[in-house]
């Protein structure tokens, strides 16, 4: 035991840094190259910051919403072409993209997560934004999701109401 009453394990940190020390490197050269390549091609740094979004997407979102985005209508998995688009016309559809089970619970930061709805609607979702359309930021993300709606059914109904009585019509299950 050493001080405090905890064991020390695997040394001192500059012992423990000096054994990683070849695996940051190359982790370092890895984004540095990644990095290169980008501005080599012309990737500006919001263009990268899409790739990653779109990287990001297909590791967490993609196993359900499928690499097209279409989702899946015999699992109840929903499409994220155009339905997304028509609920950030309102402010309480845009809360609720942040707030379904897939970015509320998603182990990715505020920031990740508005790089990938970002990405999503950008992607998926070009023509039904409202011209005014703002990007999330990880600010309003991080607001949204430390919100827990107790049934986020009740609230995609409570959207889907609103939008219903603006005219727009959302069909869940078209895929």
């Amino acid at each position: 035991m050493h001080g405090g009453g905890r064991a020390r394990r695997g040394g001192s940190a500059a012992t423990r840094l000096n054994r990683l020390g070849p695996r940051v490197a190359l982790v370092s050269k890895v984004l540095a190259a990644g990095c290169a390549l980008g501005a080599l091609f012309g990737l500006s740094p919001p263009a990268r910051a899409m790739d990653y979004a779109r990287q990001n997407y297909i590791l967490h979102c993609a196993g359900c919403h499928q690499l097209d985005g279409r989702g899946s209508a015999a699992n109840d998995v929903p499409t994220l072409h155009r339905i997304p688009g028509l609920l950030v016309t309102i402010a309480r559809g845009r809360e609720f993209l942040a707030q379904v089970p897939g970015i509320i619970y998603s182990p990715l930061s505020n920031a990740e997560v508005a790089e990938i709805l970002n990405w999503m609607l950008g992607e998926y979702n070009k023509d039904e934004l409202p011209k005014d359309f703002a990007p999330y930021t990880a600010a309003e993300v991080g607001k949204y999701r430390a919100i827990r709606p107790p049934s986020i059914m009740d609230v995609r109904a409570e959207v889907l109401t609103e939008l219903a009585k603006r005219g727009i019509t959302v069909d869940y299950q078209a895929h």
